[in-house]
């Protein structure tokens, strides 16, 4: 692949969505508070279709019906952690961070057995000959 057609690909890249709402390059050019924010704001989404809300500590998110909290600095920086990339509902260490992935594979329609299927080309008896 030459030098220009790499460029071209990168800039192609660069200027694809990463989110419904920014670029990858924008979001390379946030802080690493700001990225972990972005992808608390997707995970959002899913925790709010699978109920989060309901059983939130926070009252706004029980108000609005909807998950819309966001790690404190506390959270990011106390034992256990909380993964980065989720709200706080989904808990400490990630306590129910499986059951957010397990919604988010549903809602794109995938299911647990989407590996690739095929395991190379079929051998007959007619192509040893």
């Amino acid at each position: 692949m030459s030098e220009e057609e790499r460029c071209r690909l990168w800039e192609e890249e660069q200027n694809s969505l990463k989110f419904p709402w920014m670029t990858h390059r924008e979001f390379n050019r946030l802080s690493e508070r700001q990225k972990s924010r972005e992808w608390q704001k997707l995970t959002q989404y899913f925790t709010t279709y699978l109920g989060f809300w309901k059983t939130c500590d926070l009252s706004s998110c029980r108000r609005a019906r909807a998950c819309r909290g966001f790690l404190t600095e506390a959270q990011y920086r106390d034992e256990p952690r909380y993964h980065e990339g989720f709200p706080p509902c989904v808990g400490p260490g990630g306590a129910c961070q499986q059951e957010v992935l397990d919604g988010m594979r549903r809602l794109s329609g995938r299911t647990e057995d989407d590996e690739p299927k095929y395991d190379g080309r079929q051998r007959t008896g007619a192509d040893d000959a």
